[in-house]
């Protein structure tokens, strides 16, 4: 019993020495005292303006107006931070003894620096110059614990640290980075060989984000090394999680694993672009003190598609320098070219026309760098390509897109293709197509499933514009193309050309047509086709830009001297809704002048049997062969082109 009175008395004795020394010190020598502890353990100035008064609850400490701590000596931003107002809870008998033992700190509205200087020194590094820990990758704390306790910073201890309405800022070689306002923060760490817990909420981008960390041994983190780390975030529709070592160098190395119900929202809490639909994504993650990322074992699920992904990126210089390579077994994607829909007056593109929506193509200034992709099947808004093998090659805001195997259509493609947006969008693409299917292809393009045959053909194009509808308007280009033996289904032109709509397939023994396209006209004056009793030529023009056309079409019977027959078709107005009208005048011109301006009956009645034709009454040979032909060759052309 004497002992447990004497225990009790020592107790009593302790605490009311430690009540009468904080009444006999003044607040401005407790906040001196922590001061020159802070200054001596850390190289940096500690100071109070204002008021310090003496904080009894919860915990004995200060209270202060206006507090800042000091920056790096070789820093010009200013003091590492700065509150309006702080609340220091210390235990005084361990600052007596020499230690800071920081019971809790509380700053309000607090101003924080974090910044890297151009030869990697970071202001964070408070080891008053003696030295800092390897920052070499080391196990994580529990199993081989740091030996900082020979270090100046094993004598200060912070069990709490809560930051309110707080203000951080990343600067990086004098530039500012990142700047985070209306942050929270709460850091409890009961021990110096304890984990620390970290919970952070903030909202840089609208939406609040919520981290909740744990760090394995902080004061090897403070000294410079790594430690284990877990981390997890949550956000507007989805959460993000690391397990793995992390130092302040930066440096990291362990796994990162996202998944989101809704990505577009997640995203954009964070600051980025959205994906509309469930996310999904995780990969081994290594950042270097050196500034080298590396992914391994990469997986991306977006946008209904799963892809793997490796990457090395160098993060170094003005862009990020990367290597990477992108595989997947199915991409599927909506079409971005197709032509816009009709919107209000004052807004967007017209009826019919392309869309005059500025192109953002920002992201070819963000990376240099080579991207290998390889796809086995790939479905853009309904035209399916197969086995596809290419590379993406990006310096100083100009990527070249090479494609070394394509399968398309039952044939193949390849060639290049550029994007430069150095100064202004400006594109160009050389593409060569071997033997592409004519049904599979004009089916998926024009919804024209009448053409079959096998087809080699070859285009280059150059433009440039910030729009679509500018770059359609601005193309230029050459190209051809030749179609070996094929046919052509529900209509046979020999016979429609002799009167008879009946139907049939036409055969063709080849099709061949170049063309050149200046300022978004395509022009065309030789495409022939090739048939046993037939022939057919086109000339004329698209207009790529305006979507219109201007095109004259002539079938002819052959006979033993030359064409005993020609039907030219004109066909003009909108790719929508063209006017097809047969050029009667030319017809009668090229197939019956000589005979018209002789007129002779036997000709008339060749004529007439030819096209099994009877005259109505008042009415004329010419006029009943104008009517004939003008009627037929609609009603064939139509079908030719898929109409009824």
């Amino acid at each position: 019993m004497k002992v447990i009175r004497g225990i009790l008395a020592a107790v009593v004795l302790l605490a009311v020495a430690a009540v009468v020394l904080v009444v006999a010190l003044p607040g401005e020598k407790i906040a001196k005292l922590a001061a020159d502890q802070v200054k001596a353990q850390t190289g940096r100035q500690l100071a109070f303006e204002g008021e310090v008064g003496i904080s009894w609850f919860p915990v004995l400490g200060v209270r202060t107006e206006a507090v800042t701590f000091a920056n790096a000596a070789w820093s010009e931003q200013g003091p590492m931070f700065q509150a309006e107002s702080a609340v220091i809870g210390v235990d005084v008998m361990a600052a007596i003894g020499g230690d800071i033992r920081i019971k809790t700190v509380e700053l309000v509205a607090p101003d924080v620096i974090l910044e890297v200087a151009q030869d990697g020194r970071a202001n964070w590094e408070l080891d008053a110059g003696r030295g800092a820990a390897s920052a070499e990758p080391t196990e994580p704390a529990a199993e081989a614990p740091t030996s900082g306790a020979s270090s100046a910073l094993s004598r200060i201890t912070l069990e709490r640290l809560v930051l309110s309405e707080a203000r951080v800022r990343y600067v990086e070689n004098g530039a500012l980075v990142q700047d985070v306002a209306g942050l929270a923060l709460e850091l409890r760490w009961p021990q110096v060989t304890a984990p620390a817990q970290l919970s952070v909420t903030a909202a840089p981008f609208g939406e609040e984000i919520a981290v909740e960390a744990t760090v394995a041994d902080p004061l090897r983190l403070l000294q410079g090394g790594n430690t284990r780390v877990s981390l997890a975030l949550d956000a507007a529709g989805g959460r993000a999680g690391f397990e793995g070592q992390f130092g302040l160098a930066p440096e990291a190395s362990g796994r990162l694993e996202v998944e989101a119900s809704d990505g577009a929202a997640f995203l954009a809490a964070l600051g980025a672009g959205g994906i509309d639909g469930p996310l999904a994504a995780s990969g081994d993650v290594t950042l270097t003190r050196e500034r080298l990322f590396s992914l391994r074992g990469g997986s991306l699920e977006a946008l209904g598609n799963a892809v793997t992904l490796q990457a090395d990126v160098d993060l170094n210089g003005v862009r990020p320098k990367v290597a990477a390579q992108v595989a997947t077994r199915r991409l599927q994607l909506a079409s971005s070219a197709q032509p816009a829909e009709a919107t209000s007056a004052g807004g967007g593109a017209e009826t019919g026309g392309w869309s005059k929506d500025p192109i953002d193509a920002s992201a070819l200034n963000f990376v240099d760098g080579t991207i290998s992709f390889a796809a086995e099947e790939m479905d853009l808004g309904g035209i399916v390509f197969g086995k596809t093998r290419a590379t993406v090659e990006i310096e100083n805001a100009r990527a070249v897109a090479t494609i070394s195997e394509m399968a398309a259509f039952g044939g193949t493609v390849q060639g290049t293709f550029v994007a430069n947006n150095r100064n202004g969008l400006s594109v160009r693409g050389d593409l060569t197509a071997a033997q592409i299917g004519l049904k599979p292809f004009l089916s998926a393009t024009a919804d024209i499933d009448r053409f079959t045959g096998s087809a080699d053909a070859r285009g280059t194009f150059l433009s440039s514009g910030n729009t679509l509808d500018a770059l359609m308007n601005a193309m230029s280009g050459e190209g051809n193309l030749s179609v070996g033996r094929g046919t052509i289904d529900g209509i046979d032109l020999d016979r429609l050309l002799r009167g008879d709509v009946t139907g049939g397939t036409t055969v063709f023994d080849n099709m061949a047509a170049s063309w050149t396209i200046s300022e978004g006209v395509l022009s065309n004056q030789d495409l022939v086709m090739g048939l046993p009793r037939l022939a057919a030529t086109g000339a004329g023009t698209v207009g790529l830009g305006l979507q219109t056309i201007d095109y004259l079409f002539t079938p002819q019977v052959r006979g033993q001297d030359g064409p005993a027959l020609m039907v030219p078709v004109k066909i003009r107005g909108s790719w929508h809704n063209p006017s097809i009208v047969p050029d009667l005048e030319a017809a009668i011109k090229s197939g019956f002048q000589a005979d018209l301006d002789a007129i002779e009956d036997s000709v008339k009645e060749a004529v007439e049997g030819e096209l099994g034709l009877q005259a109505g009454e008042g009415q004329s040979t010419e006029d009943a062969i104008k009517d004939k032909l003008e009627n037929e060759a609609k009603k064939g052309l139509l079908n030719l082109l898929g109409g009824n």
